[in-house]
Formats: C-alpha cells, sequence, structure tokens
C-alpha cells in the first residue's frame, strides 16, 4: 500500500467517526497527526503545519509559504494551501485561522480540537473565527484510530526494527571491547546510519520537531549504567562498564515517519545476588507477558500479569508504572501497557513489552521489544537475542 492510498483510507475513517460524533470540521495541529492524515512533516515547526478536514469535501493541508515546496512534494494530500508570507508564494492569509476560515466557510455543528495539544490562543483565535459553534477534543477519536496501524505504517515500523537492532547490537559490542557508554553509543549510532545508507536509502529518517528545532536524523542509540538507569532517558557518560555492571544500550529511530526501539539490559561479567535476582526477574516477568499476548487480551492484563512476577520475586514496592507502551509516528504512543486499560488488544497494533525495574541506589533492568500484534498472537519485529546477555570486557 502506497502512503497517499494509506492516508485517504485514515481521512475516510476519520470521517466516518466525524458523522458518528457529530462533527462538521476537524483541525489538526500536533505535528505526528498532521503526519498520519497528509505524510507530511515538515521536520521544524515553528511555523505549523495543519489539517482540515471537513465532514463534507475535500481535505486540505495548510502550511506556512515556506513550506509550500516541501509540502507539495512529499505530501499526500491533493489541495495544499498556504499562510504568511514567504518568497513569491501567494497565500490565503497572514494567520493561519484567517486562512482556515476562508477556507471552510461558515461552519455550524461541532468543531474537533486537539484539546491535549492546542494552545489556549490557538483555541481562542478558532473560536472566534466560528462565534456560533462549540468545539470538543478530537484527541481520543484520533488515538483510537492510529492505534491500528495498516500495510503501510507497519513495513515502515519493520525498517525501523531493523535499524534499532543493528544500534544495540554494535553498541554491545562495543561496551565488549571496553568502550564508554558515549563510545559505544555513537559506534552504534553511525552503524545505524550505515544501514539506512545502503538498505533503506530510500526512506527519510528525520523525526518530528518542535517550534524550536527540527528533527533531521531520529536516528539515536544512548547507554546508561547502574543507578543511572533510574534516570529513565539521558545522555550518555564517558563511564567505561566493568565487571559487575549492569549497562542499558538503547535506540530509537523512524523511518518515514514511524517509529521502533530496541533496549538490552547487559550483565557486565558477574553480577551480586540481588541485581541478579532483578534481571532474572525481569526476563520472567516478560514472558508472563508474552505467554498471554494476543487479540482480545485487555491491556491491563498484560501488566498484571508482570507485576505479579515482580511482587513473587519481591520487588512489589518499586513496580512500573506501566510495561510497555503504543508505538507509532511517537516514541510513545498511546495507550500504555497499564492498570485500568481495559482497552482489548487486537490484530495490527504495534506495541513495546518492556516490564522493568528502576531504583538509583542499584540500577534498573529492562529489555524492550517492538512488537506486531497478529490474528493469533504476535510477531516480535525487534529480532536481537532478548534473553540474558551477559559479556566479558576485554
Amino acid at each position: 500500500m502506497e502512503a497517499k492510498q494509506s492516508v485517504y483510507k485514515r481521512i475516510e475513517c476519520l470521517k466516518e467517526k466525524m458523522m458518528e460524533e457529530g462533527y462538521s470540521l476537524v483541525i489538526l495541529q500536533k505535528p505526528e497527526n498532521v503526519f498520519i492524515f497528509s505524510n507530511f512533516n515538515p521536520v521544524i515547526n515553528s511555523h505549523p503545519a495543519f489539517m482540515i478536514i471537513p465532514l463534507e469535501g475535500e481535505p486540505e493541508l495548510l502550511v506556512h509559504c515556506i513550506r509550500n515546496d516541501h509540502a507539495k512534494a512529499e505530501g499526500a494530500i491533493n489541495k495544499v494551501e498556504l499562510y504568511g508570507k514567504w518568497g513569491a508564494n501567494t497565500s490565503l492569509a497572514m494567520k493561519p485561522t484567517d486562512a482556515i476560515r476562508m477556507l471552510t466557510g461558515k461552519i455550524t455543528g461541532k468543531i474537533g480540537l486537539e484539546m491535549d495539544y492546542i494552545s489556549v490562543d490557538f483555541y481562542q483565535q478558532v473560536m472566534s473565527q466560528y462565534p456560533d459553534v462549540s468545539a470538543s477534543s478530537i484527541s481520543e477519536t484520533v488515538n483510537m484510530l492510529k492505534i491500528i496501524k495498516d500495510e503501510y505504517e507497519i513495513s515502515r515500523i519493520r525498517r525501523s526494527a531493523e535499524l534499532v537492532d543493528e544500534g544495540v547490537r554494535v553498541a554491545i559490542e562495543n561496551i565488549s571491547s571496553g568502550k564508554s557508554e558515549a563510545e559505544a553509543a555513537t559506534e552504534g549510532q553511525y552503524a545505524m546510519r550505515k544501514m539506512w545508507h545502503t538498505k533503506f536509502r530510500d526512506s527519510e529518517v528525520c523525526g518530528f520537531g518542535t517550534s524550536e528545532g527540527g528533527m533531521i536524523d531520529s536516528l539515536h542509540v544512548w547507554c546508561m549504567s547502574n543507578g543511572h538507569i533510574a534516570y529513565g532517558c539521558d545522555c550518555p557518560k564517558h563511564y567505561q562498564p566493568k565487571s559487575g555492571d549492569l549497562t542499558l544500550p538503547m535506540a530509537w529511530a523512524k523511518t518515514d515517519g514511524y517509529h521502533a526501539e530496541n533496549e538490552r539490559t547487559i550483565i557486565i561479567e558477574q553480577l551480586d545476588s540481588y541485581r541478579q535476582n532483578a534481571y532474572d526477574s525481569m526476563l520472567k516477568a516478560r514472558e508472563s507477558i508474552f505467554n498471554i499476548l494476543k487479540p482480545n487480551v485487555l491491556f491491563e492484563e498484560l501488566y498484571h500479569a508482570a507485576a505479579k512476577v515482580y511482587t513473587d520475586y519481591g520487588f512489589g514496592a518499586i513496580l512500573p508504572g506501566r510495561v510497555g507502551h503504543g508505538v507509532g509516528c511517537s516514541a510513545h504512543e498511546f495507550p500504555s501497557l497499564a492498570p485500568g486499560n481495559k482497552i482489548p488488544l487486537k490484530p495490527n497494533m504495534v506495541i513495546t513489552v518492556e516490564p522493568g525495574l528502576m531504583d538509583k541506589s542499584w540500577g534498573g533492568v529492562r529489555h524492550s521489544d517492538t512488537v506486531l500484534i497478529t490474528e493469533n498472537g504476535y510477531e516480535l519485529l525487534t529480532k536481537l537475542n532478548n534473553g540474558e546477555i551477559r559479556i566479558p570486557i576485554s
């Protein structure tokens, strides 16, 4: 399935929900959501892009004049309109909300906005353009549509999974040869770039930037050891892991907008009994999830399975808040594998499985795999060794 066909199918699905929920118009601004419904990533969002989706009529991608060529070359939407001022490009208006009103005309009924993302200022500007309508959050509806991936999306996540496998593999190899966390992360990241150059050169590896900066390269590897693991996510240090350490190399990648991750906790030669018990419990907690991972199982059941293992091993006081999350255009996408989440698993969902323990006093243990839910079970998209990983130091 090509990107354009995939995008327009998603728009039709959203329009069906708009009809059910009484929306006349949906305006999307969150970069990942704009991408899902347009295949356009402006990379930097100092001038936001917008997807304008009326219940009746053609969807339109609204971008700042400076994004004109980029949007028309890489976006999948037939109609691209402009706001602002840049060069010789002709725009509808200087302000995006004025341009949106010109595109939609008079609207009755209800507008859908991403209330979990947009600013109060943008909300007020939109409502001033449509004084006779109400607005509700479309965020949950969009999130529920995004959790089922189509063939095109899964094909891109597969590419990202190959990249992160390579990044973590090379990072582990370099830790084993006596390199520091930072050196190992650098080599792992370089290996991912080389694979991109040779195997996936037709794909972009841009991420979704903010108003402050773009993300031209989404290929990330980092590594933390011992108590530093409890930070969750931080810059690797020039620390050389030594015997008795727990070290956690991690890799993220986006291919054509779609994310995968791989994390592997490695044992440096020999652990003390407490850390070894934590490591063993992590492997058992993962096993308890994979034993029940299939359609119709509730997300919270996955959490409770892992939590029981950790409690039985004596770690009930430091249970994680979740044991995985959705994967898509975001690194941490809805929904979480967490207590209270009664959404059932369905085929073509993509999630991470990563039940972990973290404590500043001794460190942490966590393997993370990117996993596709299939008709009868699951498929591991990340394929690097996910059992006990014990290495010597040269």
